[in-house]
């Protein structure tokens, strides 16, 4: 079986998923169930919290008795009944209800899917950046579709394609798969504990620098779209502006096993910090569209060089049983709740100014940078040693 194609096509599905639930569903919410936007918003908070709890309770709780291939039908299976219970819904509870569990089902595909990448890369040499460029192209492929349709076919275009997708992944999840994810783990095998998960070398640094660089992305998720408006971008344009940092994304994890083949996790952390930096910092000193656009360049080092630098830390230093706890504290804490906290700072320095909540990013990503520095340096010196 060709593993690479197995994993690339699971990767594209889902995040032809996400290309219509991160940027739209709010939206959806709003327009297509009449909530008013602060109904919405409460609604998604809401989501934000339900699937950073899911992914560091349910999940590895899943996965101490399931294999990964088990996961990803249960799962899959509970996301598209829920997408499916929209259908009917009418009203601010039903919905309240209904998202808050989509949320709590439908993301942990995600650390599921990069948990069973890791479990093949261990043992089926899958080229993880090749695979995961993959679900970028699903992503950006979405975005411009909704963006070509949703004027022609209203805002239930959101909801029937995240029915269609989910249909199709999960009907996939019960064809032929690699042997080693459709393997439970060993009823003798050692039972992951986060107590032993931490005292993996510099694990926890990891971590940290993984929280301070992805939740670095609050403002750019929560304004970005607004700050294009203010900078007088129609709204067509906005869509082709966002995606170019999909692009570079893509470009990032199709070369990354090439490119970063001899660098440590921590010396990747640092010019992801650097990356992060820059990026923020371009966007408060030069408020014109054209630099905008340059910004987003950026992309491929703030969130994709620091997600491959996480996976590629964990695959080469965490055993195989620990993968899927190692996977729910990075979206947990990482991915949902770092994210959260630092949509408060930012609104808060929004209110200052909308530049401001952009710079007010760096505060987290220049001591990513310090630390992810000395990181590299140690990796770097441990790995000369053992030349």
């Amino acid at each position: 079986m060709n593993v690479q194609r197995w994993m690339s096509v699971r990767f594209f599905l889902f995040f032809m998923g996400w290309g219509i639930f991160l940027p739209y569903w709010t939206g959806y919410l709003v327009d297509g169930k009449n909530l008013s936007i602060e109904q919405a918003s409460v609604i998604m908070s809401i989501g934000l919290l339900m699937r950073g709890l899911s992914t560091i309770t349910l999940y590895p709780m899943m996965k101490k008795t399931a294999s990964d291939l088990r996961v990803l039908q249960w799962v899959s299976a509970a996301a598209f009944l829920l997408a499916c219970s929209y259908i009917p819904a009418q009203g601010y509870m039903p919905l309240l209800i209904i998202t808050a569990l989509f949320n709590f089902f439908f993301p942990m595909l995600m650390p599921a899917l990069d948990a069973t990448a890791g479990s093949l890369t261990q043992h089926s040499q899958l080229r993880y950046a090749k695979a995961r460029s993959f679900g970028s192209i699903g992503f950006i492929c979405m975005v411009l579709i909704i963006s070509m349709l949703s004027g022609a076919f209203g805002d239930q275009l959101f909801l029937g394609g995240m029915i269609v997708i989910l249909a199709i992944f999960t009907a996939l999840t019960w064809t032929k798969a690699p042997d080693s994810v459709r393997l439970a783990p060993a009823a003798t095998a050692e039972r992951p504990s986060f107590k032993k998960l931490f005292q993996v070398r510099h694990f926890p640094l990891i971590l940290l620098l993984a929280i301070l660089l992805q939740g670095a992305h609050a403002a750019y998720y929560n304004y970005g779209y607004l700050y294009l408006q203010e900078l007088g971008v129609s709204k067509y344009y906005i869509g082709m502006i966002i995606n170019v940092s999909v692009l570079f994304e893509i470009m990032l994890f199709t070369y990354a096993d090439r490119l970063f083949k001899k660098w440590t996790p921590g010396m990747m952390f640092a010019l992801a910090a650097a990356g992060s930096t820059a990026r923020w910092c371009i966007i408060y000193f030069f408020p014109n569209v054209e630099l905008f656009i340059v910004s987003q360049l950026f992309h491929s080092l703030s969130f994709a060089l620091a997600h491959y630098a996480f996976m590629r830390f964990i695959t080469a230093n965490v055993p195989t049983n620990y993968l899927p706890s190692a996977q729910g504290l990075y979206a947990t804490f990482a991915q949902s709740f770092a994210t959260a906290l630092m949509t408060f700072f930012s609104t808060y320095l929004y209110t200052m100014s909308m530049q401001a909540a952009f710079l007010g990013m760096i505060v987290f990503t220049i001591p990513a940078f310090f630390i992810a520095f000395y990181i590299g340096r140690k990796q770097l010196s441990s790995t000369e040693k053992h030349a």
